[in-house]
């Protein structure tokens, strides 16, 4: 269907219902630029924890794996300081220590690693060392009571008295 009326000269109102029909359509519409947001801010108070709460899990990290592995002579003194006698739980005590060792060993590469990347997105990371320290402390912990549990001397001494 052809409009017949007039087209509008420059300036004038077209009256209602008026098409240019003549005028050039586009096919593709123009592609829409998406604006970038805005970075997040830097959360420097946040980081400072994160990296403050990190150098204490690498310190204490560094005193206590070693000490782990060595955990035989660490219940030994621990006997004769308490006149229990000897160790009864035979190599328990080397492969709880050795667990406790290296599960704080991956839990603090998983931490650093997380921690870093939550920096680096810029987002909330102090949470992560602190609930990472507590589960390594939970593990070591379960480990320590793994190996004093297993010798049968310790728990008739206790049930004794």
């Amino acid at each position: 269907m052809a409009d017949d009326r007039p087209t509008p000269r420059y300036g004038e109102l077209a009256p209602e219902g008026w098409v240019w029909s003549d005028a050039p359509q586009p096919e593709d519409p123009e592609p829409q630029t998406v604006e970038a947001s805005a970075p997040k801010p830097y959360r420097v108070v946040d980081a400072s924890i994160s990296v403050f709460l990190l150098v204490t899990a690498v310190m204490f990290s560094s005193s206590s794996v070693p000490s782990l592995f060595g955990l035989r002579s660490t219940i030994d003194m621990f006997y004769a300081d308490r006149g229990l006698g000897e160790y009864g739980g035979g190599s328990a005590v080397d492969i709880a220590g050795a667990v406790a060792a290296i599960a704080q060993l991956v839990l603090l590469a998983a931490t650093i690693w997380l921690t870093v990347r939550l920096i680096g997105q810029r987002r909330r990371s102090w949470p992560v060392p602190l609930l990472m320290g507590a589960l390594a402390l939970i593990v070591t912990f379960g480990c320590l009571v793994l190996a004093l549990v297993a010798d049968p001397g310790l728990l008739a001494s206790i049930s004794s008295s």
